[in-house]
């Protein structure tokens, strides 16, 4: 079992982004208390009109540790869950997630 590296984009709307990351930051302390999570960082983009304009990066110890996690915390937080996901509906967010294992290091 090899770590891996989750990298999700966010799209917000300019206007939109004050109400966006008081919300983030939740789900972020949430996830940061499952087993499993090696670190992560949640970036902001320095130009405002950016493709993104956040980027999480989060490394797990494996795979299979970040979908427990992802699992664990969508069967105690399904409320909690589905208003994140109607907030980010009503915000215009658009959301793109992809995981990776290490090729190289330099």
């Amino acid at each position: 079992m090899a770590p891996i590296t989750t990298i999700v984009h966010f799209e917000v709307p300019r206007d939109n982004i004050d109400e966006f990351l008081p919300a983030w930051h939740d789900n972020q302390e949430l996830m940061s208390k499952q087993p499993g999570l090696i670190g992560g960082v949640f970036y902001r983009c320095t130009d405002p009109d950016g493709s993104f304009q956040f980027i999480n990066v989060a490394r797990w110890q494996s795979a299979e540790a970040l979908e427990a996690a992802l699992k664990s915390v969508g069967e105690e937080q399904k409320q909690r869950n589905n208003d994140r996901d109607d907030m980010l509906k009503r915000l215009g967010v658009k959301v793109r997630q992809s995981n990776y294992t290490e090729e190289l290091r330099y």
